[in-house]
């Protein structure tokens, strides 16, 4: 008795099934099961599904998600431009408008009236919270149990209600959070 034709051609298939076809097909079963409501994990979303492009954020962004309620920028590092004209001073609060680079930022100081557009590099400002007070460092200190070190005339930001001892908690322009001695601090 001759083979069943249906058993012959899934021979065939078996025997001529490239790893590459086979991959197209596992996708589009995937595709048309996601179609369908049906998601790979067995639930009904589609939240695990990604697109192929890369997901980039700028440090400026994330850092402004974490620390929530925002009131702006600070200047942390003086800024001169070699064209003469505004530059910014240590301790300046500054309105940064996004331009989509994360190397330079355009703003406006809060406190100039004439809302004069300036170009500075993102690292010359740092982000502040609404309840942190800016201060700066006066003289170099090391935090041995954070092993974290600060330098004079940096700027950090001092957390509320977070003194203790003769001590407060300051945030680095880099979100790290260390106890610093207030013989060491001075407000900006």
């Amino acid at each position: 008795m001759p083979p069943r034709l249906n058993a012959l051609n899934n021979a065939l298939n078996a025997s001529n099934k490239s790893p590459l076809k086979s991959k197209l097909i596992d996708r589009d079963r995937e595709t048309r099961e996601a179609r369908n409501g049906k998601a790979l994990n067995g639930s009904s979303d589609l939240s695990d599904w990604r697109s192929c492009s890369p997901v980039v954020q700028s440090r400026r962004s994330s850092s402004q998600l974490a620390t929530g309620a925002s009131s702006g920028y600070i200047v942390i590092h003086e800024y001169a431009p070699s064209n003469g004209s505004l530059s910014l001073q240590l301790g300046e609060r500054v309105h940064v408008v996004d331009n989509g680079d994360p190397d330079w930022l355009h703003g406006f100081r809060i406190s100039d009236r004439t809302e004069h557009l300036m170009t500075f590099p993102a690292t010359c400002v740092a982000h502040i919270s609404s309840n942190e007070q800016p201060m700066i460092i006066l003289q170099n200190v090391f935090v041995s149990e954070f092993k974290l070190r600060m330098y004079k005339n940096q700027v950090v930001f001092a957390q509320p209600d977070t003194l203790s001892e003769g001590k407060v908690t300051v945030r680095t322009e880099h979100n790290a959070l260390a106890p610093v001695s207030l013989t060491s601090l001075a407000l900006l």
